[in-house]
Parts: C-alpha cells; sequence; structure tokens
C-alpha cells in the first residue's frame, strides 16, 4: 500500500518524500490555461491560490522531483463537469503537458472529460475521482469501460460495500455479458484529514470565497411555528406534530440537532483548528482503524486530504500514516494494529467515540 499526499510545490515534495509518501496529487491555477473570460473556471475542486501549483514549470519540476525519489505524480481535473469550450481548452493543456512534463496520471470525475481525454491521448493513465461517485459494481464496470485506471472511493462508503465492489465487479460485468478489458483496476481510499458534510459527488459547493456554507454556517438557524394557513406564526408546527414518535419534537430537539452540528463540523471539517494530539500528530479524520481491511480488501493507495494545508500538518499526517502501516506490513492483528493507531492518535477518547472516523 502507498501513500498519497498532496502537494503544492515542488518543495513539499522533497520533505513528504523522506517521510515516506510515494505518490503525490496536486492541481494547476486556471490562469495556466484558461483565457481571461474563463478565468471564473477552476480547473478542480479547490481554490484558486495555496492548493494549486502556479504554473506548468512547477508542475514540471515537481514531477522531475517525484521520479528522482521513485514518487508518481498527478494532477487534479476532477470538477464534477466541464462546459464544452472549457473541454477544448482541457485538451490544449494535456497536449502541453505530453509535451513537458507528463504526468503519471489525471484524476477526474466527468465521464464525459474522460472519454474525450482517452480519444486525444490513449495512453495517459485516468483515475476516476471520488466526486464521480463510484458506489456500486455497475458504476466501476462503466468507467473500466472507459479505460481507466483506479477508482477513488468516496470517503464515506462503508467497508463492507468497497469490499463488495471491488470484489465482485469483474463477475457483474460478465453476468451483463460485459467485456472489460485491460490489466486489473487499482482501488484508492481516504486515511487522513477532513470529512464532508455531503457525499462529495452530489455536492455542488464550492470549496472557496470565504469557504462553503457548510464550512461557516451562520447559526441563526431556529424553528419556526406554522398556523393552520401555512404561514408562520404561533400555531402548532410540524416539529410540534412528531409527539410520540420515533423523533423528539420542538425547540429543543432543533437545539440539540444544531448543537451536534456545530460539533460534527469542529471535527470533520475544521480538524479543531489545527490542534494536535498527546503525540503531536494533527487532530480530525481518520481511517487507520480500517487499514487491515483495506489491505485484505485490495485497496492499493491510502489517500490524504488537504493540499492547502500547512507543510508542517502534510509531513506529521505522512508520518503517522507511514508508521501505522508499517507496523501492519510487520504482521501484527488488525487488533493490534487499532490499538497502534489510537495510541499515536493520542485522543482515545475522540477515536472511541467514532466522531473521528471515517469508517465507523
Amino acid at each position: 500500500m502507498k501513500i498519497l499526499a498532496p502537494v503544492n510545490s515542488p518543495e513539499e515534495a522533497k520533505l513528504l518524500l523522506k517521510q515516506g509518501a510515494l505518490e503525490f496529487y496536486c492541481g494547476l491555477n486556471p490562469e495556466v490555461c484558461l483565457s481571461s473570460r474563463e478565468q471564473g473556471i477552476w480547473l478542480n475542486r479547490r481554490e484558486p491560490g495555496k492548493a494549486n501549483l502556479k504554473g506548468l514549470e512547477e508542475l514540471k519540476e515537481l514531477v522531475y522531483v517525484a521520479h528522482e525519489g521513485g514518487a508518481k505524480v498527478f494532477l487534479a481535473l476532477n470538477q464534477p463537469g466541464y462546459a464544452a469550450e472549457v473541454q477544448k481548452t482541457m485538451l490544449e493543456l494535456l497536449q502541453r503537458l505530453q509535451e513537458s512534463c507528463r504526468v503519471d496520471a489525471y484524476i477526474v470525475a466527468d465521464p464525459g472529460l474522460i472519454m474525450l481525454l482517452r480519444g486525444a491521448f490513449p495512453d495517459i493513465s485516468i483515475h476516476v475521482s471520488s466526486l464521480a461517485a463510484v458506489l456500486n459494481s455497475a458504476a466501476v464496470a462503466f468507467f473500466k469501460r472507459l479505460g481507466v485506471k483506479r477508482i477513488i472511493f468516496p470517503r464515506y462508503v462503508p467497508l463492507e460495500i468497497m469490499r463488495t465492489i471491488i470484489e465482485n465487479s469483474e463477475k457483474w460485468a460478465e453476468e451483463k455479458s460485459l467485456l472489460l478489458e485491460g490489466e486489473p483496476l487499482e482501488y484508492e481510499a481516504f486515511i487522513f484529514n477532513d470529512g464532508c458534510v455531503f457525499e462529495e459527488g452530489y455536492c455542488f459547493v464550492s470549496h472557496g470565497f470565504g469557504g462553503a456554507f457548510c464550512h461557516n454556517p451562520p447559526w441563526r438557524y431556529k424553528p419556526v411555528k406554522v398556523n393552520d394557513d401555512g404561514k408562520a406564526g404561533e400555531g402548532k408546527g410540524w416539529l410540534d406534530s412528531l409527539k410520540g414518535g420515533k423523533l423528539k419534537a420542538g425547540k429543543e430537539s432543533f437545539s440539540d440537532h444544531l448543537e451536534e452540528y456545530k460539533r460534527w463540523l469542529w471535527i470533520g471539517i475544521k480538524n479543531f483548528g489545527g490542534m494536535t494530539g498527546t503525540k503531536g500528530y494533527p487532530l480530525g479524520m481518520c481511517g487507520l482503524c480500517a487499514l487491515a481491511q483495506l489491505k485484505a480488501m485490495g485497496v492499493s493507495s491510502l489517500k490524504i486530504v488537504g493540499r492547502e494545508a500547512p507543510l508542517k500538518k502534510k509531513v506529521e499526517s505522512v508520518k503517522l500514516v507511514k508508521e501505522v502501516l508499517a507496523y501492519l506490513e510487520e504482521g501484527h492483528s488488525e487488533e493490534e494494529v487499532i490499538e497502534f493507531a489510537k495510541y499515536l492518535r493520542g485522543a482515545k477518547g475522540l477515536c472511541e467515540s467514532g466522531n473521528m472516523c471515517y469508517y465507523r
């Protein structure tokens, strides 16, 4: 299993290589290839600036650094969809990349863009982004027939669903008389940092311009009483009509849910505001306890999230994942690996609560 780390400069890659990362993913600022009229369009799901490389020369240097260290570089072009005019620009960008600094794979969510790129450049490798929301064997077979190399699971696909998809995709295609040519697919799973309120591929919120609304809600919500005519007033609201049901009714229930949501955002999205556990490793979402199962089912790449994160956080994240992975590869049991991961996280209570878990 390889550690896939986020980078936004060649210098970061040099440091992360030393910590054990063997795969890197990155993005490009849109001014690299888009006209001034197209500048409002992002090439990937992270905002232009600190989450992306400045230009092609920096990408070329990153590829050189990575390849010298025996690692690979993947470029994110993972917006859920692109207009036809922008797709044309993408083709021009890839032509420049093929001529100057060939990356090892492109991370793509848009099936139309995958077909376009594969048609123009049959030899390139494409990884299906988690934003494509691959949630079943039929979706895997669909993308396999498009010629992709890797499937990236959304971060909240349960382990048992991952296992079923990996084990049954070829069988499912055979039953449907579908021919899946080429080498077996690779599979990638999230392992550390950053949760998501929504199911990634079904969220169309941009990650910039002050932050997505799910990151920074105003916290001014309150339940509203509704009269019989449907207008706000002092009548019985729908929350009050749930008396005796499975859900609690009324204002207190709403407040409870709101506080729980705020708590979850602090853990899953805000990553405790950059706090660390007692061992110095970053707090936040994590799938380390699932390492043994992920390895057994055939996941080959472990993704650390956070292209825009501070370098120190990236370094410590790679160190932590590497340490737990090495412990697993020494032959320790699943239970021992779980206990070791909890020990290194330095936040046993939070681990046991399940609030930091990708795969509960």
